[in-house]
């Protein structure tokens, strides 16, 4: 063999085995592909739970904001209850409602006023000398069994006098609506607004009044058909007489 060829025999072996030598990259390669493909999943799964836990937390912060709401006006509705409570003219007006209600006139006998007795309005300008006036241990005892026939003012609009006992007056002029459980109540304030003059502080200057009031009930009337029953109360050394009975509507 010429030495030509022994080098080119040579370099071709060399050639085969640096090649056998060699390292293959591509399986390197394609296994950082795949590691980081996975470690992408992965921030994309913790991006998406991030969102997820911050909608949460906008929900709980809203729902927190809309809680402290109803627990303020909570405690708003249990400050006036317990203002309410302790008022014991409202207390007095609740109880003397209750008689009405029931047609208790011994209960009622109990509260009025021993020297001014008590004086029935059938509409909200009271008329002092001519409006009806019961006394206790008088005319309130048998107030709803008495046949005595009273004219107790006249009738709005048409002016025909309002005759007859005290059982036909007072399911139109004083318990014609549950009063007992009224949409409103005023203490010392008005609530029914109408068209006829309301003297009710004029005539009882000095004492204190509860207005029991519905707004209306028929939607077709816008309000028109409201009534209210106002119970006035005297203060004597603190115990509460019942010296008014007032009540209201809408007149023409």
């Amino acid at each position: 063999m010429s030495k030509r060829y022994t080098v080119l025999s040579v370099a071709i072996i060399m050639i085969l085995a640096l090649s056998a030598c060699a390292p293959d990259n591509s399986g390197s390669v394609q296994e950082l592909e795949n590691t980081l493909a996975a470690q992408q999943a992965k921030v994309e799964a913790l991006e998406l739970t991030i969102k997820e836990h911050e909608s949460t937390i906008m929900t709980l912060t809203d729902l927190n904001e809309d809680n402290l709401a109803k627990i303020s006006l909570l405690n708003a509705t249990i400050e006036e209850l317990q203002i309410l409570s302790s008022n014991t003219l409202l207390q007095e007006a609740l109880e003397v409602m209750t008689f009405f209600k029931n047609e208790d006139a011994a209960g009622l006998d109990s509260r009025v006023s021993p020297t001014r007795g008590v004086r029935f309005s059938p509409y909200q300008f009271v008329k002092e000398t001519t409006d009806i006036t019961f006394y206790p241990g008088n005319t309130v005892p048998a107030m709803f069994t008495n046949t005595t026939v009273y004219v107790w003012g006249e009738y709005d609009g048409s002016g025909d006098s309002i005759a007859g006992e005290f059982a036909s007056y007072y399911p139109r002029f004083v318990y014609d609506q549950d009063f007992l459980n009224p949409e409103m109540i005023g203490i010392n304030s008005f609530l029914s607004t109408g068209n006829m003059i309301n003297n009710i502080e004029d005539v009882y200057p000095n004492d204190q009044f509860v207005e029991f009031y519905f707004s209306g009930f028929d939607p077709q009337y816008d309000g028109m058909d409201w009534r209210s029953l106002t119970l006035v109360f005297e203060d004597v050394n603190g115990t509460w007489y019942l010296v008014g009975v007032i009540h209201g509507e809408w007149t023409t």
